[in-house]
């Protein structure tokens, strides 16, 4: 789950667009959906590492990335959520590369 979260979130906003719709819950408004199975994984990296599963460097980098998302949640930041700001919005830009760096690490 966490690894298809953060792969989710490093794709173009083609693609992120297209799996939003692909969900079947009507046309899509916001782009939340993209960001609520990183949030549950990220829970678990702790876990994880200690595990051996994932190194400190791949934890970090998804809490990053959860922090950033997590800074954008809440009614003062609904526009960050539209599909518009997803597909030209330089912040869903740093989005997809902390993705990206993340989805290398883990």
């Amino acid at each position: 789950m966490l690894v298809r979260s953060v792969a989710l979130l490093a794709m173009p906003a083609g693609a992120q667009i297209a799996w939003l719709e692909s969900l079947g819950l009507g046309a899509p408004l916001y782009a939340d959906e993209l960001s609520l199975e990183l949030e549950n994984g990220v829970l678990l990296l702790p876990q994880f590492e200690r595990a051996g599963w994932v190194t400190a460097e791949a934890r970090r980098a998804a809490e990053a990335l959860d922090a950033l998302l997590g800074e954008r949640s809440g009614p003062v930041h609904e526009d960050f959520w539209h599909l518009d700001s997803v597909r030209d919005s330089p912040e869903w830009a740093r989005v997809r590369e902390l993705a990206l760096q993340a989805l290398i690490k883990l």
